[in-house]
Order: structure tokens, then C-alpha cells, then sequence
């Protein structure tokens, strides 16, 4: 019977040893991850001092020349798509990088109906619920999707 313990007891020491190794090892992939993440958050926040405006707000008017036609929407509603085209252009981090026209506004080659259509649309998403934004898909061309 102390055999059997004693077996058990080892095996039981050998799985805590194999565990105790493997939590060490994701502990240092932790503090790996982290410290790449730092750096990274680090370098993003170096390109916005270089490239953009730290200090933007949601609320913040951007005047867009689009293929020649002005459109006006707040910063917040063209950024609410993390990830997208358009939350990257208008996030701030590249704000000294857009191409502005003669007037400084903000220029985009792109077709100003189809543009128009995608700010409305993000207007509507804006003001809906997270229940009632599920069921509604942009109404543009496939063609124009790659903006959002």
C-alpha cells in the first residue's frame, strides 16, 4: 500500500513539476506579449506626434472635399468602425498626412454620391441601438464597400 502512495505521491509531484514549467513558460509569453504591446502602443503614439494630432475629439467637424462636393461629419461618426478605412483616415493618427485641397479641407478622389451615401449610413448607425444596428447592411454598390 505505501508503494502504491508513494507511486501516486510521484506522479502526482511530476504533473505539479510539469505544470509549475508550463505556467512559468506562458507567464514569460505573458510578460512578452506585454511588453511588445507597450511597444507598439509606443511607436502608435510616436506616428501620431509625427503624422497626426494627438489631441482630436469625437465631436471634432471634419470638412471632407469628396470628388469636389463638401460633406461635414464629426470625427466620431466616421470612426465609429474600428479597423475600417475611413477609422483609420479620420482617427487623428494621420491627420498631417491627408491631402487637403485649396481650402484645407480634407480630399478624397472617391465618387461624392456614393461617399454621401456611406456618411449618411453611418449617421443612421450612429444613432441606432446595438440590437437595431445588427439587421441593417450599407445600401452601396459593391463597388463603393471598400470605403467602410
Amino acid at each position: 500500500m505505501e508503494d502504491k502512495l508513494e507511486r501516486v505521491n510521484k506522479r502526482l509531484k511530476e504533473a505539479r513539476d510539469d505544470l509549475d514549467k508550463h505556467l512559468s513558460k506562458a507567464q514569460d509569453e505573458e510578460t512578452r506579449l506585454k511588453e511588445k504591446l507597450h511597444d507598439l502602443n509606443e511607436r502608435k503614439r510616436q506616428c501620431a506626434c509625427t503624422n497626426g494630432n494627438l489631441d482630436v475629439s469625437d465631436d471634432d467637424l471634419i470638412e471632407i472635399n469628396a470628388g469636389g462636393k463638401l460633406i461635414v461629419a464629426r470625427r466620431g461618426v466616421l470612426c465609429q468602425f474600428k479597423g475600417t478605412n475611413l477609422e483609420t483616415l479620420f482617427c487623428g493618427r494621420w491627420e498631417k498626412k491627408l491631402l487637403r485641397d485649396g481650402s484645407g479641407r480634407v480630399f478624397l478622389d472617391v465618387n461624392p454620391k456614393a461617399f454621401r451615401g456611406i456618411v449618411d449610413w453611418l449617421n443612421m448607425m450612429a444613432i441606432l441601438s446595438a440590437e437595431e444596428r445588427e439587421d441593417r447592411e450599407p445600401s452601396v454598390n459593391v463597388e463603393y464597400k471598400y470605403l467602410l
